[in-house]
This record gives structure tokens, C-alpha cells and sequence, in this order.
């Protein structure tokens, strides 16, 4: 039903990103961000959720150093929202991180602080899936949002 795949092509990357966080305005309603985003999955490792040969949903994975990657960003339309796409994008890029002996699977998400609800939701994707609160600070996206490093062990 559903197909899971690497891309190289940086151009797709760009396209696919470009076209899934623009329709998550829930979670990515800042152009700046989305430009940001968009642009930035050039030099990431990039897997791809596909429907019927749609893409539904993405991870863009970066390297920090030899031990530690970062979920750079992640998107799946809402419409499929709570069928496991999300979990299974994880699952196949971290199948590769362990692979290359990464250690530790990083996220940067809006903070417990903050109140929105769709970011609630994302916290819990992320404990689900196994990560852990690390420290919530302000100095990366500002006091009135708030960032919280979660960490996970591979």
C-alpha cells in the first residue's frame, strides 16, 4: 500500500518538501521557515512516503558529527496522519544511521512551555517513538517559541 524510498535527486527533495510542509500550515504557517526548510534538505539524508506513487510524506535526516544525526525535518499530510507513515520513515532512516554507527538520533521540536496543541501531538509522536526531553531553551528559535532537544539512543 504504502512505499518507502532514498532519494539522491535534490531537486525532487526540494519539490516533495516544498509541497508537504506547504500544506501542514498547522505546523509550518512561517514562509521564512518553509524557505529554510525547503532549501535546506539539499544536503540531507531524504526518504520519502509513497501512495499510489504520491508522495504522502518525508524525513531529511542531517549529520551533526560521527555519533549524533538530527531529524532535520518531518512532514506527512495530515489526511494520513496516525497510519504508521511517520513511524515507518523513522524506522528506515534508522535503520541507516545504525548501519553507519550513529549513536543518537536528535530532534528539535516547540517546547512543553509553549501551548499549542498540534506541537503536543508531536511530542508525543516523538516520545512514542522512543525519544527523550533533553532541555527546552530559548536561544535557537526565540522566547515565544520555545525549542525542545529530544534525544533518542540507536
Amino acid at each position: 500500500m504504502f512505499a518507502f524510498k532514498k532519494l539522491l535527486n535534490d531537486e525532487e527533495k526540494l519539490k516533495i518538501a516544498d509541497e508537504i510542509l506547504r500544506n501542514l500550515p498547522q505546523w509550518f504557517g512561517i514562509e521564512e521557515a518553509i524557505v529554510e526548510y525547503v532549501n535546506g534538505v539539499r544536503n540531507t539524508d531524504f526518504y520519502v512516503a509513497y501512495h499510489l506513487d504520491k508522495p504522502i510524506g518525508f524525513i531529511s535526516i542531517k549529520s551533526n558529527n560521527e555519533y549524533t544525526s538530527e531529524i532535520y525535518v518531518i512532514g506527512v499530510l495530515k489526511e494520513n496522519h496516525n497510519l504508521g507513515i511517520g513511524k515507518k520513515l523513522l524506522e528506515v532512516s534508522q535503520k541507516e544511521l545504525i548501519k553507519n554507527k550513529v549513536r543518537f538520533l536528535m530532534v528539535k521540536t516547540l517546547g512543553e512551555s509553549h501551548s499549542d496543541k498540534n506541537y503536543k501531538i508531536t511530542r508525543e509522536f516523538y516520545k512514542n517513538a522512543g525519544f527523550y526531553p533533553l532541555e527546552e531553551i530559548n536561544e535557537i528559535w526565540g522566547k515565544e517559541n520555545p525549542c525542545l532537544i529530544m534525544v533518542k539512543n540507536l
